[in-house]
């Protein structure tokens, strides 16, 4: 059982670095096409959550080891941290671009094809998003359901980048700023909620095996 779950988890990390890579790609190259900061930076995001794709594989690798094995669950504990910390990056680099777009704003060219793409990125995240989250919950893994999470913020963060430019291309108003503020607030809600109740159980772990809480309760 144990050397299943860890193939998956393992096949689901490179699942995970193969599309982000993929998407990095696409969204490079619409990113300038359209002169769009944001999808520049959904791009940079992809290629984030390419490097947390590894965490995913290497924490796995660790703790299948014989050496390791004992210690799984706090491999995984701190590898979920670290994506959490990838997710926060994440959070402050939109809320970044974004306040730098309000104070120089800078014209944007969305076209059909750039729409289209979009969507299929959209699409493209969801299922990863969903897919990682179904693994992880079926296998009990922390490391996969963050990566999981951090994948919707990033499709969030596509739908943002979509609803704004449906508006520019209606109205001709540019809310890309905004709603990215807005996007990035909610990224910080999920990567602070990952890492808190690691770093409570952590502590709490920490206290149990202390011999002078017992002490100290009395």
């Amino acid at each position: 059982m144990n050397k299943d779950r860890s193939k998956i988890i393992i096949k689901s990390g490179w699942l995970f670095i193969l599309t982000n890579f993929l998407l990095a790609g696409i969204n490079v190259a619409i990113g300038f096409l359209s002169n769009s900061i944001a999808i520049l930076s959904d791009a940079l995001h992809s290629l984030i959550d390419a490097i947390s794709g590894f965490l995913v594989i290497i924490s796995e690798k660790f703790a299948e080891s014989k050496k390791f094995n004992k210690k799984r669950e706090q491999i995984e504990r701190y590898a979920t941290v670290l994506i959490a910390m990838i997710i926060l990056a994440t959070g402050s680099h939109v809320l970044h671009e974004a306040i730098e777009k309000i104070v120089e704003p800078e014209e944007v060219d969305y076209s059909i094809p750039v729409m289209i793409i979009l969507v299929v990125s959209i699409v493209a995240k969801l299922l990863l998003a969903l897919y990682l989250k179904k693994q992880g919950k079926n296998y009990k893994s922390k490391v996969l359901l963050a990566s999981g999470a951090e994948t919707m913020n990033d499709m969030l963060i596509s739908v943002a980048v979509l609803i704004s430019a449906l508006i520019y291309l209606i109205w001709k108003v540019d809310f890309e700023a905004y709603i990215s503020i807005f996007i990035a607030l909610i990224i910080f809600k999920i990567g602070l909620e990952f890492i808190f109740p690691h770093i409570s159980s952590h502590h709490h772990h920490h206290l149990e095996q202390n011999p002078d809480h017992d002490h100290c309760q009395k």
